[in-house]
């Protein structure tokens, strides 16, 4: 027999099981970095301030992305920040996007594919590792997700379902995920735009508007026709019109906001800066430059489990096109995938994360594949999965065997490694002893496997990842010295963050190599100490500074406190070891 049987529909316990996985470890672990720390920040002080316009980090203007997902993350902490606690508050927002972007994904895949095959696409794209990551931590690209997928379904509504009043909803989507990351929202959505309205157009709109009536019709059919199409082409006109307005106001408002309040600096910043910088490679000192390949890297993790079968998809849509056989669903799920990833690999500046807005096109391009039996090739790999996801699971039992640094990670033998072996057990039950195709069983072990080994595995690597308390530690230690006045060296965005975070704490500042040696020097009128990152400290000679030196040493410092942030991060706090002389 070269092939496994399969069907399309799922029980709704199944999906409900893998809707779960999107809600598991929301409550049970601290804030991580490297992106938690700064989004957790500006959603509070956005909260505190009530300031919606501008984000800002630290007391300090913060323009990389546009307001909207702060908005939300403020409302959230309001409504129950003090119910929930404000980290879990902030994360059930990041679940929440999830959710929605698993039922965008099943409107815009009925539309496309058909129930059968939009049932399945929720359940791949919610077993993704690259959805799971995302949707579990706090990043704009949880809305931008949503609203790009939003946007796109109510564009096949409009130009497949022919309901072009879906238009101006489809306007709101795309508005809204320019307002959650700038122009990459809409530029995502547009080439599975173009797609549709080539579809819609070549089946629908010209044959009708541009066939004549047939001679064999009365004078009054002939008139009807006529009027047909004249009503036609207004409505055409009238719907685009209206959502291309929609779109417009939605992002001019803030464009036009943001020049006059924030002013031209701000401006510069967002715009050539965060925007055109990124995109050129020209704004390198923001980090994450990579080779155009990138990506092709990063798309097999992001894929797991399901690789092999949205490989063997996108090999039959290809076949498809070569051949002049793409169907409307096909050109628009090639568009937005493929499309969408030769966008994101021309811009200079890549993360693993910015391709999370593709996901939901492949999970549909892999729910297509799975209409017919699994072959044996894809039998045969989803069996090696079940076999790496049960020795994951074991690893997971034993690892307090596995040296220190990971017996200190896990605390010891305990009740999570109990946990684990319990998942592995529900895992084989379900897989081996349950009813069902074996597609259905793989899914059911595969949502028992995330869920059990995301609550187990979660609170251990809180262990290291976790900088609250160390964050608490310096705090306390600034607090125990009341003539402390502390002003910030080379701060990153990250302990900026946490400072503001975890102690309501907030360092000026400073940039300039000569008031620094004033400081060391116990000479500066408004700060007796400095606050700043091992690695920043002493300056090196091309670090970005205000002023040239007035001395190529320092004078005498000492280290008064330092506390260790993980493996990599050391903050220290900075005070001279001279005597102390009065200003110039």
């Amino acid at each position: 027999m070269n092939g496994t049987s399969t069907t399309t529909t799922l029980p709704f316990w199944l999906i409900i099981l893998c809707l779960l996985i999107t809600l598991v470890g929301v409550a049970d672990h601290d804030l991580w970095t490297p992106d938690e720390p700064r989004e957790a920040a500006i959603m509070l002080s956005m909260s505190r301030t009530g300031n919606l316009l501008i984000p800002d980090l630290a007391g300090e203007p913060f323009v990389e992305k546009p307001p909207l997902y702060y908005i939300v993350g403020a409302g959230a902490l309001r409504l129950l920040g003090s119910l929930l606690g404000p980290t879990a508050a902030l994360r059930l927002t990041s679940a929440l996007w999830g959710l929605l972007t698993l039922a965008a994904t099943w409107l815009l895949a009925r539309r496309l594919l058909g129930r059968a095959q939009a049932a399945l696409a929720v359940v791949l794209l919610a077993t993704l590792p690259g959805f799971i990551h995302v949707s579990h931590w706090l990043l704009v690209d949880n809305a931008l997700l949503f609203f790009v997928t939003g946007a796109l379904w109510c564009l096949a509504e409009a130009y497949l379902g022919l309901r072009l009043w879906f238009l101006p909803w489809a306007a709101v989507f795309a508005g809204a995920a320019f307002l959650s990351k700038g122009f990459i929202g809409p530029l995502i959505i547009l080439p599975g735009c173009l797609a549709l309205m080539f579809s819609w157009a070549r089946q629908e709109a010209l044959p009708r508007l541009v066939k004549p009536a047939s001679p064999r019709l009365g004078v009054a059919s002939r008139r009807r026709a006529a009027l047909w199409r004249s009503t036609a082409s207004g409505a055409w006109v009238g719907w685009h019109g209206l959502a291309l307005l929609i779109f417009l106001v939605l992002m001019l408002s803030w464009l036009l906001a943001l020049r006059q309040v924030g002013g031209p600096v701000l401006w510069h910043e967002w715009f050539w800066t965060n925007h055109m910088g990124r995109f050129l490679g020209q704004a390198r000192q923001l980090g994450h430059q990579q080779a155009p390949w990138y990506y092709l890297k990063i798309i097999p993790v992001y894929l797991l489990p399901w690789l092999a079968v949205i490989v063997l998809s996108v090999k039959n849509l290809l076949v498809s096109l070569g051949r002049r056989q793409m169907t409307p669903a096909d050109r628009v799920l090639v568009a937005w995938a493929l499309g969408g990833l030769l966008l994101l690999s021309l811009s200079a500046t890549k993360r693993e994360i910015y391709i999370a807005v593709l996901l939901p096109a492949f999970a549909m391009i892999g729910a297509e594949v799975l209409k017919a039996p699994l072959g044996r090739l894809l039998h045969n790999v989803l069996w090696i999965w079940v076999g790496c996801m049960l020795g994951g699971l074991l690893v997971l039992t034993i690892s307090p065997l596995l040296g220190s640094q990971i017996q200190q990670l896990t605390g010891g033998w305990g009740w999570r490694q109990a946990g684990a072996a319990l998942t592995a057990l529900l895992v084989g039950t379900v897989f081996f002893l349950t009813r069902g195709t074996f597609l259905q069983r793989v899914l059911a072990a595969t949502a028992c496997f995330y869920i059990g080994g995301m609550a187990n595995l979660f609170p251990m690597l809180d262990r290291g990842k976790s900088y609250g308390g160390a964050f608490r530690e310096m705090a306390e230690s600034i607090a125990a010295v009341p003539s402390a006045r502390l002003v910030g060296w080379q701060l990153d965005e990250t302990t900026r963050a946490g400072f503001y975070y975890y102690c309501d704490l907030v360092f000026p500042s400073l940039s300039d190599i000569n008031a620094l040696n004033s400081v060391l020097a116990r000479r500066h009128e408004e700060f007796n100490g400095v606050l700043t990152l091992e690695r920043n400290f002493p300056p090196k000679a091309d670090a970005p500074m205000e002023g040239p030196p007035e001395s190529a040493a320092l004078p005498p410092w000492r280290v008064r406190q330092e506390v260790r942030m993980g493996p990599r991060r050391v903050v220290r706090w900075i005070e001279g070891a001279g005597v102390a002389k009065p200003p110039d």
